[in-house]
């Protein structure tokens, strides 16, 4: 079927009906919902097959295509009867329950952060901060690992699609929502991780620095010199530079410094380096 190949199964109906029966491996996503749910999706261009009442489906459709996303087939189920005769068409594959596959994934940098440090999270509960958190991907994450994690952006339609996300997650996150350039926007405290995904401010460059506790870690990815090549951004203030952050921090220890391309072509820099200056 075509919906072993999509890159996601999304379940329209109500919850109710979800939790009665559906494919195995779908996500849930109200239809009403979905337009502010797009931090809960994979990064376009994904292929969804969708499942849902023939209106849900036509709208959806249509939505997700202005996101430069594509519908690569669906189901209609309007009723109990087009429900079973589905069901008896595809006799196993089909599940009840309330599970939905999670369709999100933090950076991949922070998944690689994550996945090399040797730190009991659950019982240390480090402090983490996510500057510029956009959607809460990266917050969310670290939280449902067991990290205890502050989320700020300056956008109110942002931090309420984050704290959406984390509700639905069922993660703890404290949100933030203020300008970082703004005093009393960052942390009084130093954190043991600082996360800045594809946001740039040099001017606030020493404060992140202060930020770290001793033997605690930056998490930094953001768009490099070249990335104005491929459209966007243009804006030299938003492109770092070549060894740029090695320079700023030139005195912790480097442990990742690279330079990553996007699917689009769009060079990032990606960077994750430790204060040294005592042991955690």
């Amino acid at each position: 079927m075509l919906f072993d190949k999509a890159d996601g199964i999304l379940d329209l109906r109500s919850f109710e009906e979800f939790k009665t029966s559906h494919i195995k491996d779908s996500t849930w996503m109200a239809w009403q919902d979905l337009p502010e749910l797009l931090n809960e999706l994979p990064a376009s261009p994904a292929q969804f097959f969708l499942i849902g009442h023939e209106g849900a489906i036509e709208e959806i459709s249509i939505f997700l295509h202005g996101k430069d996303y594509q519908v690569m087939g669906s189901l209609v189920v309007n009723d109990e009867a087009d429900l079973q005769r589905w069901q008896d068409e595809l006799p196993d594959a089909w599940v009840s329950g309330a599970q939905s596959k999670r369709l999100w994934s933090p950076s991949s940098l922070l998944q690689e952060f994550t996945d090399m440090i040797d730190l009991d999270v659950k019982s240390l509960r480090p402090t983490a901060v996510d500057l510029g958190c956009g959607g809460g991907r990266d917050a969310v994450f670290l939280a449902k690992q067991g990290w205890q994690v502050t989320g700020i952006d300056q956008e109110n339609r942002v931090i309420k699609r984050a704290k959406q996300l984390a509700n639905r997650s069922g993660a703890a996150v404290k949100w933030k929502c203020c300008d970082l350039k703004k005093d009393g926007c960052l942390p009084a405290e130093p954190v043991d991780l600082v996360v800045i995904i594809r946001f740039l401010n040099r001017d606030l460059f020493p404060q992140i620095k202060s930020l770290v506790k001793p033997g605690g870690w930056i998490v930094f990815q953001t768009f490099a010199e070249g990335a104005e090549a491929f459209g966007s951004p243009k804006n030299p203030n938003f492109l770092l530079k070549p060894g740029e952050l090695e320079q700023v921090f030139a005195d912790f220890s480097v442990i990742v410094d690279k330079i990553d391309t996007l699917p689009d072509g769009r060079p990032v820099a990606s960077f994750i380096a430790q204060n040294p200056r005592t042991a955690v």
